[in-house]
C-alpha cells in the first residue's frame, strides 16, 4: 500500500515537473512582431523638456528578438518604427491695432502668429506706446490660442524589453528605446530643428489570448530634443499611453 502511494506521489511530482519545464516555453517566442498606437494630450517638465502643451500621436511597428530567459523572465532586443507621427504645438494668434493721434487719426492693423515655448494664454487689452518727440501711439491687442499640427516619422533602432512572469498569460514588462524623429518643419518651436533625438522608457502589461497572440496596454515617459543642433532646444516631455497587438513565433 505504501509502495503504491509512493508511486502515485512520484508520478504526480514527475508530471508536475514536466508541466513546469514546459511552461516557460508556452508564451516565449524568439521573434515577436507588434503593431501599436500611442497618444499624449499634453507635455510638462518631467525629465528635461521645457515646451508645454505639446500633443503627440503615432502609429508604429516593433520587433523584439529574445536574447535570454532567466528566473521566469526574459530580456529581448527591441526596435521600433513609427511611419506615422503627429506633433501638435500651441499657436498664439495675435491681432494688433495701432492708432496714431494725427489729423486725421491713422490706424494700422497687424497680425502675428507665434509658437510659444510655454502655454498659450488668451488675452486682450490696450497699451500706450510713448516715443520721445513723437505722438503717443495707442495699441489694442487680442490674443487667441489655436494649434499647429506637424507630420513626422521616427525610428528607434536601440531598445530593450524585459518581461516578467513569462509562465503566465498576464505578463508585466519594462521597455525603453533610443532613436530619432523627423518632422516636416521644426518642432517644438520655429527656431528649433526638424530632426530630434528621442528616448522613452515605460511599463506595460501584456495579456496573451493564445500562445502566439497577445494584447498590451502601456505607459511611457517620452522625451525629444535636438541636443542644441539649432538655435533653440526647449525639448518636450510627454506621458504616452498606448495599446499594442503582438504575435510571435
Amino acid at each position: 500500500m505504501r509502495r503504491t502511494a509512493c508511486g502515485v506521489v512520484v508520478c504526480c511530482f514527475s508530471f508536475a515537473g514536466s508541466v513546469i519545464a514546459q511552461q516557460p516555453d508556452a508564451y516565449a517566442h524568439n521573434n515577436t512582431f507588434t503593431v501599436f498606437a500611442e497618444y499624449s494630450n499634453t507635455s510638462s517638465h518631467i525629465v528635461a523638456g521645457e515646451a508645454r502643451q505639446r500633443k503627440l500621436a503615432d502609429l508604429g511597428f516593433a520587433y523584439t528578438r529574445r536574447v535570454v530567459g532567466f528566473w521566469g523572465s526574459e530580456l529581448g532586443y527591441h526596435i521600433e518604427l513609427r511611419p506615422v507621427m503627429f506633433e501638435s504645438d500651441p499657436l498664439q494668434m495675435g491681432q494688433f491695432s495701432y492708432s496714431v493721434p494725427t489729423v486725421p487719426p491713422q490706424i494700422y492693423n497687424d497680425t502675428e502668429n507665434v509658437v510659444p515655448v510655454g502655454p498659450c494664454v488668451p488675452s486682450s487689452g490696450t497699451n500706450m506706446l510713448p516715443s520721445p518727440g513723437e505722438p503717443t501711439i495707442m495699441e489694442t491687442y487680442n490674443i487667441k490660442c489655436g494649434r499647429q499640427w506637424t507630420f513626422g516619422e521616427g525610428f528607434s533602432p536601440f531598445g530593450f524589453k524585459y518581461s516578467t512572469r513569462t509562465r503566465h498569460k498576464v505578463q508585466p514588462y519594462l521597455l525603453g528605446t533610443l532613436g530619432y524623429m523627423y518632422t516636416s518643419r521644426p518642432v517644438p518651436v520655429a527656431n528649433a530643428e526638424s530632426l530630434n533625438f528621442l528616448i522613452d522608457v515605460g511599463v506595460g502589461i501584456e495579456v496573451f489570448r493564445s500562445k502566439t497572440r497577445s494584447i498590451a496596454l502601456e505607459c511611457r515617459v517620452h522625451h525629444f530634443s535636438n541636443r542644441y543642433t539649432a538655435e533653440a532646444n526647449p525639448g518636450a516631455d510627454n506621458v504616452m499611453y498606448g495599446v499594442a497587438y503582438s504575435f510571435g513565433r
